[in-house]
Order: structure tokens, then C-alpha cells, then sequence
């Protein structure tokens, strides 16, 4: 039988903080969630992930208040 694979995702809130309307990526960026499930994570101040990653998630983090970057790469 196949079985959904576990990964790593990323969560992001409309804002403000991370108490209201959430989507798995969207234009929102008032708080975010980063759950690690074995994949790592980068984020960008640039479309589709162009440039230099400014942010680099080796593990789970969250953050209730509103972010800059305009993409998110998941290491699979």
C-alpha cells in the first residue's frame, strides 16, 4: 500500500504573529513555521531562489512576526 511520504515544510501566517489565517506557502509573511522531518531549508531575499541564501534552517524554527525573504528552498 502507498503511504504519504514525511518531509520537511514550511508554514507561513498572514499575520500579525501566527495566530490567524495559514497557508503552506503563499504571499503571506506575517510569522512562519519551519517543521524538520530530515529535509533542511534555505531561504531567499530573491525570487525563486536566486542569490545567496540568507537564512538556513538545519532544524525546526518558528517566528511570530513578519519576514523578508521571497523564496524557500527544501533540500529533498
Amino acid at each position: 500500500m502507498a503511504r504519504p511520504s514525511m518531509g520537511s515544510y514550511f508554514t507561513v501566517w498572514k499575520g500579525p504573529g501566527c495566530n490567524n489565517q495559514a497557508a503552506r506557502y503563499n504571499d503571506l509573511r506575517g510569522g512562519y513555521e519551519f517543521v524538520y522531518q530530515g529535509q533542511t531549508a534555505s531561504a531567499y531575499n530573491q525570487p525563486s531562489c536566486n542569490g545567496v541564501a540568507q537564512t538556513r534552517f538545519p532544524g525546526g524554527a518558528q517566528m511570530c512576526r513578519s519576514f523578508g525573504w521571497r523564496s524557500f528552498f527544501t533540500q529533498c
